[in-house]
């Protein structure tokens, strides 16, 4: 009977692991609750496998993967591009050969034969659809940084965002965002005045805008949102319509992997048709192959025509992972951001 072993950073699920069980140790930037299904399924397709599954934020496992203080994983998993990249370009995977090929048109979802991207997922605006009754939703950046400055009283202490200097998703698609849209700056600094609320993680901004502490999210991750607004009447959310980045949850074969094959059969998985069905289909992810849309746009904003700029893979994501260029950076942000 296949088993799931959760293990987060703050406690440990631990039973007892017989010897005739494949082990395959993932360590992962991804709420278990996201990718479950996922992983319920790769042990029903491969019986004697146990999972061990273990949580950290993008950051925690950038670090303990850096300096380890548990057994070396087989297979990583983070939403944070730029540091999947630094890995991987530091040796930290080892080869995988004849994943499937999600799409021809998505070649930036793949690094070398190592680093593999298996979901596309927008990031996007979010709002507490009680505070905005009777007034315009802003559907574009320059439009939400002119309510900004016109509306500051509404928004002062009630809106949130990544803090780009602790979350390694949210210093990605800070900078990111600098690299798509030139008023980013301005953007910041709007968003400063307005004392915004800076949390690592979507899930505690998600909280926020639920029970109304926030009225209102800037650059969350649309996979989260989306499977949250599709049962929360509380929120909404925008799909920005001037460009949307997105983001590409990707994974590599750890170069100590314990369980090499067996982790390399998970990362066909993740590519394969079976794979990304389960994640349009049953999880809080979105996969890929966008043709395949997901369960819980339920306003196909993702079919629509918006200008989408998905984050590629590759070793562009370096450039703001240099320490000169990232202090600069985050300085810029800090200032922006406290002013």
């Amino acid at each position: 009977m296949p088993r799931l072993i959760i293990s987060l950073l703050s406690f440990c699920i631990a039973t007892h692991l017989f010897a005739n069980d494949t082990v395959l140790r993932i360590y992962s930037a991804t709420d278990i609750s996201a990718i479950r299904p996922m992983l319920h399924e790769f042990e029903t397709f491969y019986p004697n496998t146990t999972i061990v599954y273990r949580e950290f934020n993008t950051i925690e496992l950038f670090q303990e993967l850096l300096t380890p203080t548990l057994p070396a994983p087989d297979v990583v998993i983070s939403s944070a591009s730029d540091l999947q990249v630094k890995l991987v370009n530091d040796g930290f995977a080892q080869p995988v050969y004849d994943v499937p090929d999600v799409s021809s048109n998505q070649p930036w979802a793949q690094w070398t034969n190592e680093l593999f991207g298996f979901t596309y997922e927008p990031v996007v605006f979010v709002y507490n659809k009680q505070a905005f009754i009777n007034k315009p939703i802003p559907h574009t950046h320059e439009a939400l940084a002119e309510q900004l400055r016109e509306q500051a009283d509404f928004y002062h202490n009630r809106i949130g965002t990544y803090d780009a200097a602790s979350s390694g998703l949210g210093y990605l698609v800070a900078s990111q965002d600098e690299v798509a849209f030139s008023l980013t700056g301005r953007l910041q600094e709007s968003l400063g005045r307005a004392r915004a609320d800076i949390h690592c993680c979507t899930s505690l901004l998600l909280t926020r805008l639920t029970t109304g502490d926030l009225v209102f999210g800037y650059n969350l991750l649309g996979s989260y949102a989306m499977a949250k607004a599709a049962h929360n009447e509380h929120i909404g959310v925008i799909v920005p319509e001037d460009y949307t980045l997105a983001i590409v949850r990707s994974a590599f074969v750890h170069r100590n992997a314990k369980s090499p094959a067996l982790a390399a059969t998970f990362i066909k998985y993740l590519r394969s048709p079976a794979g990304q069905k389960t994640i349009a289909n049953k999880t809080a992810l979105m996969p890929l192959d966008r043709r395949l849309g997901s369960h819980n746009d339920t306003n196909n904003q993702l079919q629509k025509s918006t200008n989408f700029h998905p984050i590629r893979l590759g070793p562009e994501l370096l450039l703001y992972l240099d320490q000169h260029k990232k202090m600069q950076f985050l300085n810029s942000w800090s200032l922006a951001m406290n002013p």
